[in-house]
C-alpha cells in the first residue's frame, strides 16, 4: 500500500504574499506591532519567533492573516535604529 504523501503547507499574509520558514514578518500582540521570523509552518497556524532589542524571544502561534512579511532591509533599519536609540 502506498503511503499518503502530504501536500507542503502554504501559507499567505495579508497582502498574499506566501510565508516560508526563516521570513521576516510583523504581527500584533498586547496592542503593539512586534518583528519576529517564522520558526514552523503548522497546518493552521504559524509559529512566529519574536524579536526585540534584547534578542530573540520565546515562540508565539499566529495565523496567517495576521502577519505582514518584511523584508530584510525594512528589519535591519529597525534593529540599527533599536541599537542607537
Amino acid at each position: 500500500m502506498a503511503k499518503d504523501l502530504k501536500e507542503p503547507i502554504a501559507h499567505r499574509d495579508i497582502f498574499g504574499q506566501e510565508l516560508l520558514v526563516d521570513d521576516c514578518v510583523v504581527y500584533p500582540q498586547s496592542n503593539s506591532m512586534r518583528i519576529g521570523k517564522i520558526a514552523k509552518l503548522n497546518p493552521k497556524m504559524i509559529s512566529v519567533k519574536g524579536l526585540d532589542e534584547k534578542g530573540w524571544r520565546s515562540d508565539t502561534l499566529k495565523y496567517p492573516s495576521d502577519l505582514v512579511k518584511v523584508h530584510g532591509a525594512e528589519v535591519t533599519m529597525y534593529l540599527l535604529k533599536a541599537g542607537a536609540a
